[in-house]
């Protein structure tokens, strides 16, 4: 009786396991659906990252990037939220190298480890939904997000080294963003003509240059331009407050032309 009553509760506790992976792989996947309708609603008003134009002279309308620091006050719990997921993993890959962390502690590590594992998805949705409604509340498209990113962070990410996520994926530009960027780069070099500034034609050359000779290369890491940085400089510290340290790839993230997934780098 004994054995048998053993055996029922194993099956049980098997069935709630199996219960719970099967609920929340429905879950992920329904949430996904929704969140790929929404991404592409936006991708169907304002077209895909890679065919937005920059203002040809490098300046950026001060009324875009008030809507920029709208959308990334809006990301900001999401952001840290999934900061926590990173925050959990690395501490987890960290019991291996740390042999001074108590019994007590690796095993607090490891259940935090655990959840985050199984958090990465959910949070990553969060962030998306947050990104994407805002973007579309704003009138704003990913293509222009995204140049607005990489321009008015370039610091921030030039110095990714000495992040405590820079052995993570999600704390460095895929490069399909690179791609996508150099490609917003040589519309803003058509749209200049013959007819602009040779400081700013010779600038943008430059910088697609740069960008295209190492994988490695991050935007802007020579300076920006010089209208551009005028444009920034009265925003400066309110954008540094609310950049998000290590969820880069997150930021930045789009669904796949073909299938709809979400693509990394």
């Amino acid at each position: 009786m004994k054995n048998r009553s053993k055996l029922i509760w194993r099956l049980i506790t098997i069935a709630a396991v199996v219960f719970l992976l099967f609920s929340g792989v429905y879950f992920l996947f329904s949430s996904t659906s929704d969140s790929k309708r929404l991404e592409q609603e936006l991708i169907d008003r304002f077209g895909w990252a890679e065919q937005f134009v920059p203002v040809a002279d490098g300046s950026i309308p001060p009324e875009r990037l008030e809507r920029f620091i709208r959308v990334r006050q809006a990301v900001q719990p999401a952001c840290k939220d999934y900061q926590d997921v990173l925050d959990g993993i690395v501490g987890l890959a960290a019991i291996e190298t740390e042999p001074e962390v108590s019994g007590s502690e690796a095993a607090t590590r490891g259940i935090r480890g655990f959840k985050s594992v199984f958090n990465v998805g959910p949070r990553m949705l969060q962030f998306m939904d947050a990104r994407n409604s805002t973007l579309m509340s704003e009138g704003m498209g990913l293509g222009e997000y995204i140049y607005l990113y990489l321009t008015a962070y370039w610091e921030q990410l030039a110095d990714v080294a000495s992040s405590p996520y820079f052995e993570m994926e999600e704390a460095h530009i895929s490069s399909r963003t690179k791609e996508e960027f150099i490609q917003m780069l040589d519309n803003q070099l058509s749209a200049l003509g013959s007819a602009g500034p040779d400081e700013v034609r010779a600038g943008l050359k430059e910088e697609i240059a740069a960008l295209g000779e190492s994988s490695d290369a991050v935007p802007w890491a020579r300076g920006l331009l010089p209208n551009t940085r005028k444009s920034l400089s009265p925003h400066q510290d309110q954008l540094s407050g609310l950049y998000c340290d290590g969820v880069v790839g997150i930021e930045l993230l789009q669904k796949n032309r073909g299938f709809g997934f979400w693509v990394r780098p």
